[in-house]
């Protein structure tokens, strides 16, 4: 299993989230990754310009978007864009799409969520198209383009790969049937995350491809200490306002917020990785075994953590917990 680190993203010093990629890098961890949401004090907005900033500071990790929310995009504009972040990083952008959920950042964007799973199903065979041919002409129903050529190409061949999110049907099954791998996001529980694997596996049946050969990707919050009561006194009430301010804040289409007072213990449960480090290997063993997880992304770091215990914490997940599932 793959590990990944989903760095700070908030607050006014990118500085910092800089300095935990490039520490993330050092301790070896496979890639890193930025989302995006819109009025949030969680996320930052633009997730392919923080990867170019990172992309210049860093060497081997690999660079993913967790996840893009293309509807609000020009198809155009995102080939180009994520096209000069694989060239600024010699080739190692994943490039994760979803159509996101909140009726407030597609208000502000002017684009009706009713039209974002279609608007997904025409530009991302029009991204392939603008990646690997020239003079790209599309009339569609959501998008035109004229004669369109990406230069620079992306560094990857035949294009670097296509991370699908999604919780609904007819996502996942787009998950299937376009991309390399399907990525669940941090939210929802095990047995909810366990079914989106079963029907990303018979989407890409369903499409004739090999049901094995898709990523299986999760992101998790994680925090390890010395002690159960250490992590859930650091990263609880920061952890709690992170799902009250971003995934309970907005309708979601599976996970619901627990009824009445949120404690850190009943949000953990079967979805955050917490506690010292032998009982976060058998929590992440314990997801590794019934999703077949290939790459697992990791956020220790939310607004309200103070910055020491956040390295404290990824330092023990890099030499206690990671060497595992080596």
């Amino acid at each position: 299993m793959k590990f990944g680190l989903s760095p700070l993203q908030a607050g006014s010093d990118f500085a910092e989230t800089i300095r935990e990629c490039e520490n993330a890098e050092a301790a070896g961890f496979d890639s890193v990754w930025l989302g995006e949401h819109h009025n949030s004090r969680t996320l930052y907005p633009t997730p392919l310009i923080g990867l170019a900033a990172i992309a210049g500071r860093t060497q081997k990790v690999r660079l993913g978007t967790a996840v893009l929310l293309l509807p609000l995009y020009h198809p155009l504009a995102v080939a180009e864009e994520a096209a000069m972040v694989d060239m600024i990083s010699a080739g190692r952008l994943n490039l994760g799409v979803g159509a996101g959920y909140a009726p407030e950042e597609f208000a502000a964007f002017g684009v009706s969520i009713k039209e974002r799973g279609s608007r997904m199903d025409e530009a991302v065979p029009l991204i392939q198209r603008l990646w690997s041919e020239d003079k790209v002409t599309h009339a569609g129903r959501h998008y035109r383009v004229t004669s369109a050529t990406v230069s620079p190409r992306p560094v990857q061949r035949p294009r670097p790969p296509i991370w699908f999110g999604g919780w609904v049907e007819p996502a996942i099954r787009r998950a299937g049937r376009l991309g390399e791998a399907w990525l669940g996001g941090p939210s929802a529980k095990l047995d909810e995350v366990a079914a989106c694997v079963r029907l990303y596996r018979e989407a890409r049946t369903d499409a004739g491809r090999d049901p094995d050969a898709g990523e299986i990707a999760l992101m998790r919050y994680v925090f390890v200490a010395e002690s159960l009561e250490r992590a859930r006194a650091l990263a609880g009430e920061p952890f709690i306002r992170s799902f009250e301010d971003t995934y309970f804040r907005w309708p979601h289409p599976i996970v619901k917020r627990p009824a009445g007072t949120l404690t850190i213990e009943r949000l953990a449960e079967d979805r955050i990785i917490l506690g010292d480090p032998a009982s976060c290997i058998r929590q992440l063993q314990r997801f590794r075994k019934e999703l077949a997880l290939g790459h697992l992304v990791c956020r220790v770091s939310a607004p309200g953590i103070p910055r020491d215990a956040a390295m404290s914490s990824l330092d023990l997940l890099t030499r206690e917990v990671l060497p595992a599932f080596a």
